[in-house]
């Protein structure tokens, strides 16, 4: 019954954020049904934009589901997402030979990022909405001093050096893709398969594992969990470590595996931290249900590439429908979370 629940409530959710995107296509003059259908249709017209932003998405979401079970509300993933990205292309510049060490580093600077703001709350009281945004601010002007002043290529000053090509992550080349090479005639990013494994190994970890049991315990009634020996501090503060190693290894994905550097404006990393949060309440707070979720945002976003052109739309009005879109179905989605009596659902964390 409450899987029941749960699958209509995401379904009218987003069926009303449609609706609220129709509705801004009617006001912008635009064919609201055309819209919609271009939207939803986008995948072989742009399928790197949905491959590579579902994957940076599905990490950044779980970075923002998994302390928000035990109570936390994890803000920073955008700036753990940057340290990550920055870090690992540094250490590429200087350990060019694998993917790996990049890969290792971005995990480890998100990661202390996470551990910070989970020491701050856990041994301090100090907010973690109030750490995670200011901590946010720190790395967002770190990185952009590092951008322009370290990183900068000499060629191109308005960009970084790039990853050398031993230490990026390769693609499927489309010779491999059979009937789909038509499709994706630059191959396939090997990062979605990446991400899709994290999310796999989280699922498990939590519903299949000792620690996962003692962190599900922890999220459904601290006291409890206290009262029967579970370290319940430890576990909060493991919950914001992990939870920025990912979004540190989102930004290394993205850099590694795709982008190879960054702009001035850090433009190509902004946005993944704050849409992994909207994955998240979308996918009921459920690793599988965030790999749903970011899939559905990935075609979001190649859609509001095609709609310009399909649609007469302009890349304002694009962006506003997506927009609305995500954020009808975010706050639909979260009121499980703060209304939970209100929805007859049990609230979890």
């Amino acid at each position: 019954m409450a899987a029941s629940r749960e699958l209509l409530l995401t379904l009218a959710s987003i069926l009303v954020g449609l609706a609220a995107g129709a509705l801004v296509l009617a006001a912008g003059g635009a064919d609201p049904l055309k819209g919609i259908y271009v939207l939803l249709t986008s995948f072989t017209y742009y399928p790197e934009i949905l491959l590579v932003g579902a994957s940076i998405t599905m990490l950044t979401g779980l970075a923002f589901a998994i302390p928000l079970r035990v109570g936390f509300f994890n803000i920073g993933g955008e700036g753990q997402l940057y340290a990550g990205a920055i870090v690992s292309l540094m250490v590429s510049l200087v350990a060019p030979y694998t993917p790996f060490p990049g890969l290792l580093a971005g995990f480890t600077a998100g990661a202390i990022l996470g551990f910070i703001a989970g020491f701050l709350r856990v041994r301090l009281g100090v907010n973690e909405v109030l750490s995670t945004i200011m901590l946010n601010w720190a790395i967002y002007w770190t990185s952009t001093y590092l951008v322009i002043d370290v990183l900068a290529d000499p060629i191109y000053p308005h960009l970084t050096r790039q990853v050398p090509e031993a230490a990026r992550i390769p693609w499927i080349p489309s010779s491999l893709l059979g009937p789909l090479s038509e499709v994706l005639p630059g191959g396939v990013p090997i990062i979605p398969f990446i991400s899709i494994a994290v999310a796999l190994a989280a699922w498990a970890a939590m519903y299949l594992t000792v620690p996962g049991l003692r962190y599900r315990f922890v999220g459904a009634n601290e006291y409890a969990a206290l009262s029967r020996g579970v370290n319940v501090d430890y576990v909060k503060l493991a919950s914001m470590t992990v939870a920025g190693g990912l979004s540190g290894l989102a930004g290394a994905l993205l850099i590694l595996g795709y982008s190879y550097r960054v702009d001035t404006g850090l433009s190509g990393l902004a946005g993944y931290g704050f849409e992994g949060i909207g994955a998240a309440l979308i996918g009921r707070n459920h690793p599988l249900g965030i790999i749903a979720a970011s899939v559905f945002l990935g075609e979001l976003a190649a859609g509001s590439e095609r709609i310009q052109v399909e649609a007469n739309v302009p890349a304002e009005l694009a962006e506003v429908v997506s927009g609305a879109i995500i954020f009808v179905l975010a706050a639909l989605s979260g009121l499980k979370y703060v209304a939970p009596r209100l929805l007859g659902v049990k609230s979890e964390g």
